[in-house]
């Protein structure tokens, strides 16, 4: 089966962000507790705290890392196993997603709740995924994206090109509703490329206008 795990890139800015941020402000905040005598109980107490919060996160990140592992999937043409962790695996068929158990959408990446016993295990994978291309086609090809309402490029340029043909059928059958081709030397339109019209994704739906620079001729003067 093929994988979509956590990209090299992800991995590195959050070993950064730890090493750099949490890491060193834990240490500050417990040496600042320990060692600074003129600190008063309060501002000592509240040190400790500081400490016990950012250190916390450290080893959480270090435990979830290490020991459980961030989550990723397998998958092939039918069917899908989100890895939670190391220690928890569920598997669905494609056509089960969404569904009962599982819901799926879009946040800056695929995001997949998968719920069980009355929780929720979430699972994430961006752009910047490995093998995130190959799985967001299968993802295509198994009808996912379009149940769960994600427009893919495909989608829209078919959208688009039957905009395109509707405006010339428009133009064919009103002739002069639009500005006629420029005399003279003119050169395509470079905002719609000589097609007269400019498709757009409006409220989840592909519409087309006319392109104002040219006036829907597809030309401009030289």
């Amino acid at each position: 089966m093929k994988k979509c795990t956590a990209g090299m890139f992800s991995k590195i800015v959050v070993i950064l962000l730890f090493a750099a941020f949490f890491l060193p402000m834990a240490g500050l905040f417990l040496y600042l507790a320990v060692f600074d005598p003129t600190l008063s109980h309060e501002e000592r107490l509240l040190f400790v705290v500081g400490a016990v919060l950012f250190g916390g996160l450290v080893l959480f990140a270090a435990y979830r890392a290490l020991y459980l592992g961030t989550g990723w999937v397998e998958y092939d043409a039918e069917t899908v196993i989100f890895h939670c962790s190391r220690r928890e695996q569920h598997r669905f068929r494609w056509e089960d997603i969404p569904g009962d158990r599982v819901q799926a959408g879009w946040q800056g990446g695929y995001m997949f709740v998968i719920l069980v016993g009355g929780q929720q295990r979430k699972v994430g994978l961006s752009r910047f995924s490995t093998g995130f291309k190959d799985f967001e086609r299968t993802l295509e090809a198994a009808g996912v994206l379009k149940r769960i309402g994600i427009t893919t490029a495909a989608d829209f340029k078919r959208s688009a090109e039957q905009i395109f043909g509707q405006f010339e059928e428009y133009r064919e059958a009103h002739p002069g509703s639009v500005r006629p081709k420029p005399e003279g030397d003119c050169v395509p339109c470079p905002d719609c490329e000589g097609k007269g019209i400019i498709a757009k994704r409006v409220l989840k739906l592909d519409v087309g206008k006319v392109c104002k620079t040219c006036n829907g001729s597809g030309y401009v003067p030289k």
